[in-house]
């Protein structure tokens, strides 16, 4: 038995292709995107739960979290700076990537945090 993800919800997983990567100024060439890639996921945001205080004023590190299958992730290949489309049409960048859900010796469940953007 392992844990179980409640009220999935379809997520759209947009990769991102480069070719090249300035190691401080981020992506220097064209963004290409790879084929969508669709999941299913839980979501959370966490915004409203957190204050952050710097001199600009409340800056959360996330906005919320997707917590999939780690099985699902690992299948999918994305990592940190790909989007993500929920149903509703929501973008939203990938700012980290945890293993949760530890039982057995191993992890179960990946969090995927998330910042809004706009549209591209």
């Amino acid at each position: 038995m392992f844990p179980k993800v409640i009220h999935p919800v379809k997520v759209i997983l947009h990769h991102r292709l480069e070719t090249e990567q300035d190691e401080f100024l981020g992506p220097t060439g064209k963004i290409e995107w790879s084929e969508p890639i669709i999941l299913k996921g839980q979501v959370k945001y966490d915004t409203f739960k957190k204050l952050i205080a710097v001199p600009d004023g409340n800056d959360p590190a996330n906005d919320g979290h997707i917590v999939f299958y780690a099985k699902d992730w690992d299948l999918s290949g994305g990592t940190v700076a790909d989007e993500l489309e929920l149903e509703d049409s929501s973008r939203l960048i990938i700012t980290e990537i945890r293993p949760a859900a530890h039982y057995y010796g191993r992890f179960w469940h990946v969090h995927v945090y998330f910042t809004r953007r706009r549209t591209r």
